[in-house]
């Protein structure tokens, strides 16, 4: 990495500082790119396997994915989910959480979240 110095030989810190930072978020989103990479040929070598054993069609996998998109209200490409209620107070829960937080009760997890 190149050090950063002004005309009266201090090291410019900020300057240093800032290509340190676009280095790492460079590699994090190499690594990010990486990991999908690598999901979406899991996902691929899924949908064969199924597609090739089951004898289920491309048509039917694009139908079930535009319903699951579509399970939130908006055909955009994703899934939102929405808060829970928790069984036993009936409080909402946000689905990243095991438990209650108000009175400890688990919550059903969703594979997915």
């Amino acid at each position: 990495m190149p050090v950063f110095t002004h005309a009266d030989g201090h090291v410019d810190v900020m300057a240093a500082s800032e290509q340190a930072g676009a280095q790492v978020r460079a590699r994090s989103i190499e690594n990010v790119e990486a990991k999908l990479d690598r999901a979406l040929l899991a996902c691929e070598a899924l949908w064969t396997l199924f597609r090739d054993r089951l004898g289920l069609t491309d048509d039917e996998l694009i139908h079930r994915i535009n319903e699951l998109d579509l399970s939130d209200g908006r055909l955009d490409g994703k899934v939102s989910r929405s808060a829970v209620s928790c069984p036993s107070c009936g409080r909402a829960i946000a689905r990243r959480f095991a438990k209650c937080m108000y009175c400890g009760q688990a919550i059903m997890q969703d594979p997915f979240t």
